[in-house]
């Protein structure tokens, strides 16, 4: 996730710490955002009530963070099937992240159709509720006012389907802490969403979720320190809610805390990209851009990669150093990235124009 992330992947709508700028889920992106391939703990629950996909491969690259290889995947099998229900929520998901709108148009109409023919489906409730949330995202208040009411209901729809898969729940819970109470928001409502709840793990990243929303850091550091999770959709909250911990406390310049804290997490989840991103970001802020750019480029080889900022923050160490060629060379691979959000586009290319033209 361009540093969005995906909550669960990706993560449109993660309730964002102070001072972000052109920042997500992800993750979802984030909603998005990266996201292990350990067997979940399903705790009594069949597989087909504790995932968003019956499918172990598209639930599989879900979790991971995979989205070109998710995109991929459900691409493929729809030109078998068109009307493969779990293809057309894989692709929309995998999806969310584009650059161009166009694909999320054809991917809602798509979303549409799937919950009239097969209403049954919960992965298509649940794709096509984020699909609304990301063509809200950026307008008014009145506009994603507008949206409530129907990402709701299919949000609801999904969680009495799939009732011990926390994506859904999740996903509903930072829409209502993206919202004001007087439009249909809040943390009431959020707060609601724990009821039923059995997995303890799954509550504490739900209590992280509500702390982050009102700034409480020791409050969400002291859930996040709890969380002993194996299963592969609940550490995907973790990283993403992690690393938005760390990115906090770099703000603060509480240098030595985000440090640690990112590399324990990174520790914990080796195969994963997203706390390496946020601790080439810290290295960044306390001016190792090479430790920085070594960081981010051990990132580029691990899962969830795809939907980071990796060249633009590369871009951005290398210029801080003094690397006028290696920055501009970044900032334009960043510009051809078919994921790249708006905001760091704008940023690329104000730097290059700062750059200069190569000599």
């Amino acid at each position: 996730m361009n540093g969005k992330t995906r909550h669960s992947f990706p993560q449109p709508i993660q309730p964002q710490p102070q001072r972000q700028v052109g920042q997500t889920r992800r993750a979802g992106r984030a909603w998005l955002a990266g996201m292990l391939l350990a067997p979940a703990l399903m705790l009594g629950a069949s597989a087909a009530e504790a995932a968003v996909f019956k499918d172990s491969t598209l639930q599989n690259l879900l979790d991971n963070g995979q989205a070109d290889q998710l995109e991929k995947v459900a691409s493929q099998r729809l030109k078998s099937q068109p009307d493969d229900p779990q293809a057309t929520a894989a692709l929309a998901l995998a999806q969310l992240d584009l650059a161009d709108g166009n694909a999320l148009r054809q991917n809602i109409q798509r979303l549409e159709q799937c919950v009239q023919k097969t209403p049954q489906e919960a992965s298509c409730s649940y794709a096509l509720a984020l699909a609304l949330v990301m063509q809200v995202r950026g307008g008014s208040k009145f506009k994603a006012l507008g949206a409530l009411g129907r990402v709701s209901e299919l949000m609801q729809k999904a969680m009495s389907q799939l009732p011990d898969a926390p994506e859904p729940r999740s996903a509903l819970q930072q829409y209502y802490l993206a919202l004001p109470g007087f439009i249909g928001g809040g943390e009431s409502k959020a707060r609601a969403l724990e009821q039923g709840v059995q997995d303890d793990d799954q509550l504490r990243l739900m209590r992280a979720r509500v702390a982050a929303s009102k700034k409480d850091w020791a409050a969400m550091e002291r859930e996040l320190r709890g969380v002993h999770t194996r299963r592969p959709e609940l550490q995907l909250e973790q990283r993403v809610l992690g690393n938005d911990l760390g990115r906090q406390w770099m703000h603060d310049r509480q240098f030595a805390k985000a440090r640690s804290w990112l590399e324990e997490l990174s520790r914990q989840q080796p195969q994963q990209a997203m706390p390496l991103y946020g601790l080439g970001r810290v290295l960044d802020a306390m001016d190792d851009h090479d430790g920085a750019v070594a960081a981010y480029e051990k990132a580029r080889t691990l899962n969830g990669a795809e939907q980071l900022a990796l060249d633009h923050r590369i871009g951005i160490a290398l210029q801080d150093k003094g690397d006028k060629s290696g920055a501009r060379a970044a900032f334009e691979r960043y510009l051809t990235n078919r994921r790249a959000s708006a905001s760091n586009v704008e940023d690329c290319r104000r730097r290059l124009a700062e750059l200069g033209a190569a000599t």
